[in-house]
């Protein structure tokens, strides 16, 4: 991918924002593309060539990707930048036109609304139809020349500014009532066209009723095929719903409020910690859906995923700003006080605007029942390699390392990371989290990740433990293993894998300097003692005892917290994998009255939040695995955020796959355990997701605001 454009277009958004906040011209609001409303703005923007950036040069446009656009609007709302007078018709109307319009609707529309001279509101929603957008009763008939529009719509933002509005309308019956629609394009200021103000809970007008009294609509201005607009309004949703505003609404709170805040408490810090890994994950979920669009994509299910968790998020914010500024709403007040006022009040209608909540998680959870059992497509090559060597050899973990233990370290993986010049089977991180996920999708139980963990440490002291066990002793929160300087080794480490295994432990410990240290013991050294425990899951997890245990320093003691903490949360992922699989397996063929569990909409709504909490998981490891690939020297904080995604993804999906599976889930009799007492287990492993998320929280609240943002979006 070519940054270039993407780091000039973001210069050029900055500039412009900043010349007009030094000016004074506008002020930084929560929900800045329903809400702030400038025309001068808009025309500023097209000046510099920042509307229509990812349309056809030939019509106005700059040529560009999804992903420039990304950038442009992630930077609008940053600022909370006056931007709605053209978001609608940038967002949406404009791509429909692009894929859909006739020649002469493409050259008039497009270059004007490039040129901030045209703008769009939307007709979709109609009285007394709820969240059933096929319910249309506003109809199309046949003219000469072209259509006449009649019926009502209504929460149609900005229709008393707005050129031109799109509308779905009914133009024949069919079987099913998504079919018979069509998608026109209608000039507000046409006869016909009437307008009455809705004011909402801030007291302000943007949202409107519209009727329509034979409206006449040129053949040129129909969108698409006569009959087809279902499918291209399905299309449209994923531009209206995938979209980066729907994480970032209330980012100038948030901003605003850690600005304020000055030094975290161990509680705030969590909090904090939380919501910017979340945020960061869902930035990164809104890169891959633009992705996939410029790839010729529409991404429907990925962004209904974006948009259900991203709200979810925005009035996440809200609370965790009422927790740091600790002080009543007051509308009126400058600040972060009044964009709190804002973001409460604009909050109502987040899970609404795209869809409710209730639409979103439907979708997702037909999306979920159709990809049973697939891989993700960027999984392909060694995950399917280790879906062929795993399968079947999942279970209980027992008092000795099973068969499959074997052919795993005969086939080289306990080598995969380290490279071939110091005896390893090369590799890299991605790939040595591919085989982790893996082990645990197939619920296998051996000690892959961790003699790989070892055996890299090894590595760099040259050091070769090929064909052995090996795993890594971490200090839990109050231990400490001190390393002295005549290379001994005193301290306690609990819980640490597959202890009674291992010849070989790389052990992290402190110098008498204060520094940390990784030192070499080997099973059997003088003054190592074993004392065997376990996992929930069953797996070995045993205490360490050193008593001035003889060890072996090690060169630099890189990161191997970060990189333990990043392979248990691929296991998590895998693990949770399972569980999903195992679910829409159970409510897809269990019925119970007469129909499959997964027909009642309750249960639906369950698995979609499943589906997408495993979403947000991989999108999280994937980019703290490649952190990790680049070297990257904030690698950790990627780690953190997945440690705090996949942490959470765990908790909520095991508890929804023993809800559907009810009591048949909660015995040993069900293969479901075998997944939910590992994640169980493992999101706590190697710091929990508290933990991580306070030191991730307290970093970006010292480092500022330009920091933090610069990490969000990097």
């Amino acid at each position: 991918m070519d940054t270039t454009k993407l780091d000039e277009v973001r210069h050029i958004t900055r500039e412009l924002v900043g010349e007009w906040l030094r000016a004074g011209k506008f002020s930084p609001v929560c929900d800045a593309w329903l809400r702030s409303y400038d025309l001068d703005f808009t025309k500023a923007m097209a000046e510099r060539g920042l509307i229509g950036i990812s349309w056809p040069v030939e019509y106005g446009g700059g040529g560009g990707s999804a992903l420039t656009r990304l950038v442009v609007t992630e930077e609008l709302l940053r600022a909370g930048a006056p931007v709605a007078a053209h978001w609608i018709a940038d967002r949406q109307i404009g791509p429909s036109i692009v894929r859909h319009g006739s020649d002469a609707a493409k050259a008039e529309f497009l270059p004007a609304i490039a040129s901030g001279e045209v703008t769009f509101c939307l007709g979709m929603s109609e009285p007394d139809s709820g969240s059933d957008l096929a319910s249309v009763r506003t109809t199309a008939t046949r003219a000469e020349g072209g259509w006449l529009v009649t019926g009502r719509k209504i929460w149609t933002s900005h229709a008393h500014r707005s050129t031109h509005a799109y509308v779905l309308a009914r133009t024949g019956k069919g079987e099913k009532k998504h079919e018979g629609l069509t998608e026109f394009i209608v000039d507000m200021a046409a006869p016909g066209v009437g307008v009455r103000p809705i004011h909402d809970l801030a007291g302000e007008h943007h949202f409107n009723e519209v009727t329509f009294d034979s409206v006449f609509v040129p053949d040129d201005h129909v969108l698409g095929a006569v009959g087809g607009g279902w499918t291209q309004v399905t299309e449209q949703l994923a531009l209206e719903r995938g979209g980066v505003e729907r994480v970032l609404s209330t980012y100038p709170l948030l901003a605003a409020a850690l600005g304020a805040a000055g030094e975290l408490g161990d509680g705030e810090a969590e909090r904090t910690g939380e919501v910017l890994a979340r945020l960061a994950t869902l930035r990164a979920m809104a890169f891959d859906v633009a992705a996939e669009m410029d790839a010729g994509r529409a991404p429907v299910h990925e962004a209904a995923m974006l948009k259900d968790l991203g709200t979810t998020l925005e009035r996440e914010v809200n609370e965790l700003a009422r927790t740091l500024l600790d002080t009543p709403v007051d509308p009126g007040a400058p600040g972060a006080e009044g964009l709190l006022a804002q973001g409460i009040l604009a909050a109502p209608g987040f899970t609404i605007r795209g869809g409710t909540t209730e639409v979103l998680r439907t979708v997702i959870s037909r999306g979920a029942v159709s990809a049973r059992g697939s891989r993700p497509a960027d999984d392909a090559g060694l995950g399917e390699v280790a879906d062929q060597v795993l399968a079947g050899h999942g279970g209980e973990p027992g008092d000795d390392l099973p068969e499959i233990w074997h052919t795993v370290r005969d086939l080289g993986w306990t080598g995969v990371g380290v490279a071939e010049t110091r005896g390893g089977e090369g590799g890299d991180p991605h790939d040595v989290v591919t085989i982790v996920e893996g082990l645990g999708r197939h619920q296998v139980s051996v000690p892959v990740a961790e003699t790989i963990l070892a055996r890299r440490a090894l590595a760099e002291a040259g050091r070769d433990v090929a064909g052995e066990v090996a795993t890594v002793a971490v200090p839990q929160r109050g231990e400490n293993v001190r390393l002295t300087a005549d290379g001994r080794l005193h301290g306690t480490v609990s819980k640490v894998p597959w202890g009674r295994h291992a010849g070989h432990v790389v052990v992290l410990a402190t110098l008498d300097s204060g520094q940390e240290a990784l030192a070499e013991v080997r099973t059997g050294a003088a003054g190592l003692h074993w004392t065997p425990g376990a996992n929930l899951a069953g797996e070995p997890r045993d205490t360490l005892r050193l008593d001035g245990t003889p060890a072996t320093p090690l060169d630099g003691p890189g990161d191997v917290l970060a990189e333990a903490a990043l392979l248990r949360a691929a296991a998590l992922t895998g693990a949770l994998a399972a569980a999903l699989d195992q679910t829409v397996t159970h409510v897809t063929v269990r019925e119970q009255f007469g129909r499959p569990l997964v027909k009642f909409q309750a249960v639906a709504q369950l698995v979609a939040r499943m589906a997408s909490e495993l979403e947000s998981a991989r999108v999280a490891v994937r980019r703290a695995t490649q952190a990790l690939a680049e070297g990257h020297p904030d690698a950790w904080t990627r780690v953190a955020a997945a440690r705090v995604i996949t942490g959470r993804a765990a908790t909520e999906g095991a508890r929804i796959a023993h809800q559907l599976h009810a009591a048949m889930g909660i015995t040993r009799e069900h293969p479901l355990h075998l997944a939910t007492r590992r994640l169980w287990s493992w999101r706590d492993e190697f710091g929990t997701a508290r933990w991580w998320a306070g030191r991730l929280g307290r970093t970006f609240a010292e480092r500022g605001p330009d920091r933090l943002w610069q990490w969000i979006t990097e």
